[in-house]
């Protein structure tokens, strides 16, 4: 199994991972559950990015979405409907630009 390494923010939560040692790294192990749950947010990331690929390409038509398969395309239909209900949260400081 090959070594890894972590990489600690100030409040001490995981902020990146590494095959090879450096001076503000620690030995992990894969299963620790601090790796597990960066690892699921890296997941999460990956998972938006290549939906939005998939997004870009079907409007270049470089393919159809039908060309998909169907569970494919219902997993990528559930998950923009869900985006599509999601609303952020307001900035509670506003989001004025030029105060500063």
């Amino acid at each position: 199994m090959q070594q890894l390494y972590v990489v600690r923010d100030a409040d001490g939560r995981i902020s990146g991972l590494s095959a090879e040692m450096s001076d503000n790294a620690e030995p992990a192990v894969i299963d620790d559950p601090d790796v597990q749950a960066f690892l699921h947010r890296l997941d999460i990331d990956l998972v938006r990015v290549l939906e939005d690929v998939i997004d870009l390409l079907v409007a270049r038509g470089v393919f159809r979405f039908t060309d998909l398969p169907e569970s494919a395309r219902e997993k990528l239909l559930f998950r923009k409907n869900l985006r599509s209900q999601w609303q952020p949260v307001p900035d509670p400081l506003g989001s004025e630009e030029g105060l500063f």
